[in-house]
């Protein structure tokens, strides 16, 4: 017995820890009505004696598929939950096996959505090691605002002065509009991104390191603004009008009609835009000369934005859909530019009066059908057709004074057609042949066209212009782009892992036509070219809820139409642009290393992060002879490979939510930028002209904070501040610059109403210091400024009815939705 009794004793022991082991839980949610699955609700265990709910969650995928990792042994109440949707619970044991649920539906809600009145709000940030998805809805900032705006309060990512878009100060990141290019291009993106409105927007997630399912370029990742779309059964919608100080004003309208086999959405946005700016720049040649320039500039903008889109589903297993985005607009601004010059043989002062005015219209046009053969496994197909047009003229008037005294004066004028047309083909196929493996592979081609001719014309009057045969240049630029890909994915016990590979073949071809000149009679210039692109990553969920994941991408910048263009544009007078046909492609690699836990109030993310780039296309400039005169040397400005830049990093991102009415979500990055020398031979009057840049290397940081405060009388107050160190660029540095915003939003029933302050201390400024062989260049930069913004918001609809009882508030660390009744 004496043996016997301590066997007993453990067996007895191995036998309960055998009973209550940790398991995973898994399932899939759906729409009861459409049987639809439903993406992002919320799933948490529930202590079942308390009723209280735990820090354990998570939410679903687009797919409807959730899990659990590693939840700890013991009973439990697990409960799914999502806005205009009745909570469903369920009693479960963790035990010493996996938990499948299969599928859970949870029916519509049946209120009035006016009478629902929601004190909750979305997480602002979510975090996994995957990706990071900013709720639009949980932000004041977004209030009259448009997706430009709206980026810049992204963690990590950030928008100058020229609308230009970088992440983790790398500015070749890759943009699309649910999940799609749309067209867009380095030259309209900033122009395509002011038409849309914030309130169409429902959130915008960050890729770092996609898979190999999703497109390779942009060496930075990819930033992907999803539109809204609601399949709730029923009609609801949203109304908002604003006004600021700057006599800007907008109104957006959505609605959603969801009815028997259809889901049909539309969205009208119409705006006018003021908007005041300016530059300064001072350069410094060796020899003591300079050549300064101030620029004050008023640009307006009328335009209008429209959506529309509908899901047809005849059965649960076929989708077909169809969507349509366009946009219509007039532009015009007025620009006062004075240079001072003291170089021999050149113009004191020189002083620019400019006038400009375009349209614009873009549209894009998307027909796909989508089967489910059965849970997660699928085919979905589409196409969609993209256009960008639109004629812009610069009409300006230009003074010169020499030493001597003596003045001259000319009249100049510029006029160009844009047009730039796209066809995007994508084939997805999923398939989960195995309980820990699935399968993705597919096809996607974009189908690139740009002709765009550019015209001049010069005279002593303004009604008295004679055209510059010399200068005009008709460019015709076309890429085709095919890929292939395949991925592996899948999880096991506490581990998950992917493994992909796309192969991406190219082809670029250009023209550059003068005057009177046909395809027939220039050469065209043909590069083709293949890669491919490998992507991994595994996680390991431990000790709860933490998770740890490595990921590895290889990834492409690809140079585009302007950057190759040969063609001298002199309509600057303080530089030449001139495009370079010899750049390679950029391409990058890139690991990371990312750590998230989550608790009752707060999420931390973790990541540190190596990306090398190779063959870095960069901008550059550099003081070379003029074709003309070759005893005087101009400013070029073009673009160029200028060599290899290796960014080593770690970015931390915590969500707090403190007394239950504070949230603060920060985000620190913090990176060493290393750029090797180097040098580049720029083609240049039928030779090439040497450039070199030093070897740089600098610590980088930069930091934002995010504050909401839920007061009394149901008032939220929201700030942000942001800050960016000093950072490398190919020829100099890119000097520091900050700002601060506060908003403040009352909500009466269905009506919202916000007050909003931007740029509150005037301090946005975008300044570029530039070292150049024989110069050094200071660049300011300014738009905006500060604006006192108010705006209304008005929600409405009806969905179908069911009874349902008051459900409790689920906080679930920076996982989908917090809200309650």
């Amino acid at each position: 017995m004496r043996v016997k009794l301590p066997v007993l004793l453990a067996a007895s022991f191995l036998i309960a820890r055998s009973i209550y082991a940790d398991g995973n839980i898994t399932g899939f949610v759906f729409n009861k009505s459409t049987s639809e699955p439903l993406g992002f609700a919320t799933v948490a265990l529930v202590n079942p004696e308390t009723g209280v709910p735990l820090s354990i969650g998570t939410t679903t995928d687009e797919n409807g598929a959730f899990i659990i990792h590693n939840a700890p042994s013991g009973k439990y109440i697990i409960r799914f939950s999502m806005m205009g949707n009745i909570p469903q619970e369920r009693e479960i044991t963790v035990a010493n096996s996996n938990i499948s649920l299969g599928k859970i539906v949870l029916a519509e809600d049946s209120k009035l959505l006016q009478e629902v009145v929601v004190t909750g709000q979305k997480s602002q940030v979510t975090v996994n090691p995957e990706h990071r998805v900013f709720n639009v809805s949980s932000n004041i900032a977004t209030s009259g605002t448009f997706a430009d705006e709206l980026l810049a309060s992204v963690p990590s990512v950030n928008v100058n002065s020229d609308g230009e878009i970088s992440l983790r100060g790398n500015s070749n990141v890759l943009v699309w509009i649910n999940g799609k290019e749309m067209g867009m291009t380095a030259d309209n993106r900033a122009q395509l991104l002011r038409q849309i409105p914030a309130e169409s927007i429902e959130s915008i997630e960050v890729m770092n390191n996609p898979s190999s399912k999703h497109s390779t370029e942009g060496t930075a990742g990819i930033i992907n603004i999803r539109l809204k779309e609601d399949q709730r059964r029923g009609y609801f919608g949203s109304a908002e009008a604003n006004i600021d100080t700057r006599s800007n004003a907008n109104v957006n309208f959505n609605i959603n009609v969801n009815e028997g086999k259809f889901e049909t959405f539309a969205g009208l946005g119409l705006k006018s835009h003021h908007n005041p700016g300016g530059v300064t720049s001072r350069r410094t040649y060796d020899e003591g000369y300079h050549l300064n320039s101030d620029g004050d500039n008023k640009r307006h903008e009328n335009s209008a934005f429209l959506r529309l889109g509908t899901n047809y589903r005849p059965d649960k297993s076929n989708t077909l859909y169809l969507s349509a985005i366009g946009t219509i607009g007039h532009k015009w601004g007025d620009i006062t530019t004075t240079h001072l010059c003291n170089l021999p043989g050149q113009w004191a002062s020189n002083v620019n009066d400019s006038h400009e005015s375009g349209d614009t219209r873009g549209a894009n046009i998307m027909l796909g059908y989508k089967h489910l053969f059965g849970q997660e496994h699928y085919i979905d197909m589409n196409a969609s057709y993209n256009v960008w047009q639109g004629p812009n003229d610069n009409r300006f008037y230009e003074s010169e004074t020499w030493d001597d005294g003596s003045t001259s004066s000319v009249w100049q004028s510029q006029h160009q057609d844009v047009r730039i047309s796209n066809w995007e083909a994508e084939l997805d196929y999923s398939y989960k042949f195995l309980p820990w493996l699935s399968l993705e592979t597919g096809y996607k081609g974009n189908y690139n066209h740009e002709n765009s001719p550019a015209s001049y014309s010069a005279g002593p009057t303004a009604d008295n212009l004679v055209p510059l045969n010399d200068l005009y240049n008709r460019f015709k630029y076309d890429t085709d782009i095919s890929a292939f890909y395949v991925n592996f994915s899948g999880e096991y016990e506490k581990l998950t892992f992917s493994a992909g590979l796309r192969g991406e073949a190219w082809q670029i071809r250009t023209r550059s036509l003068g005057y009177g000149q046909s395809d027939s009679d220039v050469p065209e210039f043909k590069k083709n070219d293949f890669a491919l692109f490998p992507s991994a990553s595994i996680g390991w969920t431990f000790f709860d809820r933490n998770e740890l994941q490595l990921n590895y991408s290889r990834r492409i910048h690809r140079p585009y139409g302007p950057q190759l263009n040969t063609f001298e544009n002199i309509s600057d007078p303080s530089e030449v642009h001139l495009g370079n046909p010899l750049i390679q492609p950029e391409y990058s690699n890139a690991v990371e290393l990312s750590y998230v836990h989550n608790w009752n109030s707060h999420t931390l993310s973790v990541s540190g992060y190596l990306r090398s780039n190779t063959d870095m296309i960069s901008h550059i400039s550099f003081l070379a002879p003029m074709a003309s005169t070759p005893d005087v040397n101009t400013m070029y400005y073009g673009h160029a490979n200028v060599g290899n830049m290796r960014n080593t990093g770690i970015e931390v991102i915590s969500r707090n939510t403190l007394f239950s009415r504070l949230t603060l979500t920060t985000t620190v990055n913090l990176y060493n930028s290393h750029l090797k020398a180097w040098s580049a031979d720029y083609p240049l009057h039928a030779d090439f002209y040497a450039v070199r840049g030093n070897r740089q290397n600098r610590f980088v940081w930069d930091a934002r904070c995010m504050a909401s405060v839920r007061l009394p009388w149901d008032l939220t107050l929201q700030a942000t501040g942001r800050y960016n160190s000093r950072s490398v660029t190919a020829q100099g540095t890119l000097e520091p610059d900050w700002d601060v915003e506060a908003g403040l939003r009352k909500d009466i029933k269905a009506w919202g109403i916000s007050l909003l302050c931007k740029d509150i201390f005037n301090s946005k400024e975008t300044r570029n210091i530039l070292y150049g062989n024989g110069y050094t260049q200071s660049i300011a930069k300014w738009t905006g400024g500060r604006t006192l913004r108010l705006a209304v918001t008005y929600n409405f609809g009806k969905t179908h009815s069911h009874d349902h009882d008051p459900h409790n508030h689920i906080d679930t660390g920076g996982y989908g939705e917090d809200h309650h009744h």
